[in-house]
């Protein structure tokens, strides 16, 4: 468990593959030199239950009213262990709820969620689990304050917004049998529809089709995506051209348009982005690559438009346009060209200057903050711990500097800090 820098890594992976292979490409073929020189400290390592492993879930994390709350999924490939833990601010655990054995599998916990979803004032945790039900506890004891069955157990994180007409928050999850149920602030269910599938991460609450009034956009592992409105009626529904194994999407504001756009990514390399008017294709690329993912979209090279960040096996991180898909630079995060996973970068204001930096991961273990203007890396942590997902980048503690949480295959959580 160690920083390494940008230099010996490039040695390292030069030794590896060559020079050519590990360096940027951006489409004129020029090799960028980072304008960033921070570098990654460790802040603490968190103490799990047992050694585990197969965690992909991500962790949650917020600063709230002085106090720092990280709220972590741990689930088992082994079936024993599986709790969702609340940390501090230094990794030590505030308090825990435990899945029953017999319920305790890979994807027992979701992706949970920090919000108020009752608007009384404070903020809860929220997430779904394989008991087939969403539970939102008091964030500071663990208390349960809501519980209700969904129709199969839970899998993306869930949605807090205003979604309905009138004053308050909903609560909007979908699970892996493609229910998707919507909750008032009160705990009664406002609608639920069905879809038979709704596994794709990342399911968003916004003007989705820019008409003044929020829906809801999801995606299906076969490769649909639909968009509800805000009274569970179909706005449109559109299969993402040669898509299969869905899994990932990201949604934002990439043109000139009221309407948002939703960027899908799936298993076989295509990257597909609709218009969130009416679902027309507005792009696609296809990366000759498995395992393509995605999750952010914005401008982090400060030019005025939007890119999109999608990585995928063979180990690549490729910056498009996100209005028209043109390649604006390509980097290699790793040296394996058939990754067992490649779960997509995150993007944050990681020193507070203003300008957002990318934190990528690779399967091997390794955290990389990455300079969203080039491609190039700036520092990078390592264990020798496998990564299944993404991190969470958050200010846990109000100092306007966004921390680094990445959760490790063994159940760990890493809290690092960037320094420029």
């Amino acid at each position: 468990m160690r920083p390494r820098t940008a230099l010996v890594v490039a040695i390292v992976l030069v030794g590896l593959v060559g020079a050519a292979v590990v360096g940027l490409t951006n489409p004129g073929g020029l090799t960028g030199q980072s304008a960033d020189n921070g570098t990654l400290s460790e802040l603490w390592v968190s103490t799990p239950p047992a050694a585990l492993e197969s965690n992909h879930h991500t962790p949650a994390a917020a600063f709230v009213d002085g106090e720092s709350f990280v709220v972590v999924p741990i689930n088992s490939r082994r079936g024993t262990t599986c709790r969702l833990t609340t940390l501090d601010a230094n990794g030590t655990e505030r308090w825990n709820r435990t899945i029953a054995s017999e319920e305790c599998t890979i994807h027992s916990i979701s992706d949970p969620t920090i919000a108020d979803f009752d608007d009384d004032g404070d903020r809860e945790v929220i997430a779904a689990t394989s008991a087939e039900e969403v539970v939102a506890y008091d964030l500071r004891n663990g208390s349960v304050e809501f519980r209700h069955d969904l129709s199969s157990y839970g899998y993306s994180k869930p949605l807090v917004g205003d979604l309905l007409p009138g004053a308050g928050n909903e609560t909007v999850v979908t699970d892996l049998g493609g229910g998707v149920f919507t909750f008032a602030g009160n705990g009664s269910v406002a609608w639920q529809r069905s879809f038979g599938d709704a596994r794709v991460r990342q399911p968003a609450i916004g003007d989705v089709d820019g008409d003044g009034e929020p829906e809801i956009a999801i995606g299906q592992l076969g490769g649909e995506a639909i968009v509800l409105e805000r009274d569970a009626s179909v706005a449109w529904r559109q299969a993402i051209p040669n898509a299969s194994a869905t899994k990932w999407m990201t949604t934002g504001q990439a043109d000139d348009d009221a309407a948002l756009e939703l960027t899908f990514a799936t298993f076989f390399g295509e990257v597909v982005t609709l218009d969130g008017a009416n679902g027309s294709v507005e792009w696609r690329r296809n990366l000759s690559a498995q395992g393509a993912s995605v999750r952010v979209m914005g401008d982090g090279d400060g030019d005025g438009r939007t890119e999109v960040y999608v990585v995928a096996r063979d180990g690549v991180l490729r910056s498009f346009d996100a209005a028209n898909g043109s390649l604006d630079w390509r980097t290699r995060l790793t040296a394996e060209t058939n990754a067992r996973v490649m779960p997509p970068p995150s993007l944050g204001d990681l020193d507070g200057d203003g300008d957002p930096e990318l934190v990528a991961v690779t399967a091997a273990g390794r955290v990389l903050v990455v300079d969203p203007t080039n491609g190039e890396t700036v520092d990078s942590y390592e264990r020798d711990v496998p990564i299944n997902t993404f991190s969470r980048v958050a200010d846990v503690d109000g100092d306007g500097n966004d921390e680094i949480f990445v959760i490790y295959d063994d159940a760990r959580v890493v809290a690092l800090a960037y320094d420029s």
